[in-house]
This record gives structure tokens, C-alpha cells and sequence, in this order.
């Protein structure tokens, strides 16, 4: 399994000269399962994933949304593969809102708020509302789902191939005092786990004048690794970094990271990592 990522914020892009590093695009995230390709949200990064995949003509893939807050879907109307003919796309999702995953796309791509509806896409692109409990199949890879705590709903996916597992666990505030049993089954032995890591202790519990992140459906490091050692996953990396961190702030969370968890990484746009091997690759800050 080869995992590779296009955007890694949370909330809002943030490009600037202090973030260039670890990158400004919102989630997007690339898993290849032999041939199969699986993409997880479709943020400001889907833009690049897509102009990548022009080279590969015909494009089959399989899309999973976390949730359909903006930040996960804004590169939507901007994949340039959706406008080819021939090329073809299953899309997964589910909110708790009364609509569909179709409707909500959809309805990003209608005036006043963009101009180019969804009737010009050329490609074939079926929609499917997944519910916790419900496996998703590829030729030689399944998917399953667990509910998270997240502001109108958000959902887990574990990716299973030939032996190897990933999880994939953003938009995901942790319970106070208490594990989150659903993740952690969820995660039980994978081999890595993408978490939510886009706050700090300090900035979540509103200490040293920072405003309180409580509600807001987000967690932090600390509680993701809690996490990976109660499940006993091998590999952790950070992920949705907040707009706010520059790349000096991440650098220091990552090392915290390590400290605590030898084997994690912070995510950054262009990581590439292979599953299969033991050890994660270098991080950017190394």
C-alpha cells in the first residue's frame, strides 16, 4: 500500500512563506492498493492529485469522504479528471444532515457560489451514502467506517490490502477522561494511523491566554498517540494541521511527537510513505 499527500490542513488553506514547507492545501490524501486507487477527501489538494492523474488516462478510482465541512471538499470542482469522458469514479460519503453526498457536492457547484455545474463533467461518477458498519469493496482491498465526534458527523476509514492496514481519523475530538472505543477497535494492529492532530493541550483547554478549542471537533496530538498505544498501531502520523502553525511549530510538535511515540511523522504535502516498509521516511524537518 503506497500512501501519498496532497493536502494536509484543517479549516482553511494557508499559504504563505512560513507554512511553504509542510504546505497550505486542505485534506486530500492518495492510497494505492496495487492498481487500486483510493482517494480520502477532496480539499485544495484534489486540485494537484488531479492535474498528476492527467498523465494516467483512463482514471479509475474510488473517492471516501471524511465529512463534507468545506475544507474537505473545496478542490471538488477543480479535478480536472471529472471533465474527461472515459474516466470513472465511485464517491462514498455520509453526513447527519438530511441530504445526500451528492446533493451537498452539488450544490457547491451551483450559482451564486460557482459557476461550472456538475452536467459538464465527462467522467462516469456514481454517489453512495455509507452508514458505521458498512464495508466498502475494491478488487483486492476493503474499507471499513467508524462514527467520530465531529460537528454534524464524521466518519474513520480503515483500509485493509494484503496484509496491510491504514486508518485514517481526522475532524475527530477526543472524549474527555474517556478512549473512544469505536476508533480504537477501529484502529486495532494497524500498521498507521492518521490523526487529527491540528491543536495543541494548551490551545484545546484555552490555557496561556489561548481561546478554548473545547466543541470545536478537533484534537491534539497527545490524545491521538493515547490512541495508536491502546490499539497497538505501529506508525503515527500528524495530520490537519491547524492554519495557524507555521512550519517552526509544527517542527516542534513533531519532535514532542517522537518523544512520546518514536514512529511519527508530521505530515506534509508531497509525503510518500510505503507501507509495507519498516520504518516511516524522513521526516521533512530532519
Amino acid at each position: 500500500m503506497h500512501i501519498k499527500f496532497w493536502g494536509v490542513r484543517g479549516s482553511v488553506p494557508s499559504g504563505n512563506p512560513e507554512t511553504v514547507k509542510v504546505g497550505g492545501n486542505t485534506t486530500c490524501v492518495e492510497i494505492r492498493c496495487g492498481e487500486e486507487l483510493i482517494v480520502i477527501d477532496t480539499g485544495t489538494g484534489f486540485r494537484n492529485l488531479g492535474m498528476a492523474l492527467m498523465k494516467e488516462l483512463p482514471v479509475k478510482g474510488t473517492i471516501l469522504y471524511s465529512h463534507v465541512h468545506w475544507d474537505h471538499i473545496q478542490g471538488f470542482p477543480f479535478f480536472t479528471p471529472f471533465f474527461v469522458p472515459g474516466n470513472e469514479f465511485r464517491v462514498f460519503g455520509g453526513t447527519s444532515l438530511p441530504t445526500t453526498v451528492e446533493e451537498v457536492l452539488k450544490q457547491q457547484m451551483t450559482p451564486p457560489c460557482f459557476p461550472v455545474k456538475t452536467d459538464l463533467f465527462g467522467a462516469n461518477i456514481s454517489y453512495h451514502d455509507v452508514k458505521p458498519g458498512e464495508v466498502i469493496e475494491g478488487e483486492n482491498y476493503k474499507v471499513t467506517l467508524a462514527p467520530l465526534y465531529h460537528p454534524n458527523g464524521c466518519y474513520a476509514y480503515r483500509v485493509d490490502h494484503e496484509g496491510q492496514s491504514l486508518v485514517f481519523a481526522t475532524d475527530c475530538e477526543h472524549y474527555e477522561d474517556k478512549p473512544n472505543k469505536n476508533l480504537i477497535e477501529l484502529c486495532r494492529d494497524a500498521d498507521m494511523l492518521v490523526y487529527d492532530s491540528q491543536y495543541t493541550d494548551d490551545e484545546y483547554n484555552g490555557l496561556n491566554g489561548e481561546i478554548p478549542k473545547k466543541g470545536w471537533g478537533h484534537s491534539t496530538m497527545r490524545e491521538g498517540i493515547k490512541v495508536a498505544e491502546a490499539a497497538n498501531v505501529e506508525k503515527f502520523v500528524l495530520f490537519h494541521h491547524d492554519p495557524t502553525h507555521n512550519d517552526e511549530f509544527i517542527q516542534k510538535i513533531e519532535a514532542e511527537a517522537r518523544q512520546l511515540f518514536p514512529k511519527s511523522i508530521a505530515a506534509y504535502e508531497g509525503l510518500q510513505i510505503e507501507l509495507s516498509e519498516e520504518n516511516l521516511p524522513s521526516s521533512l524537518f530532519d
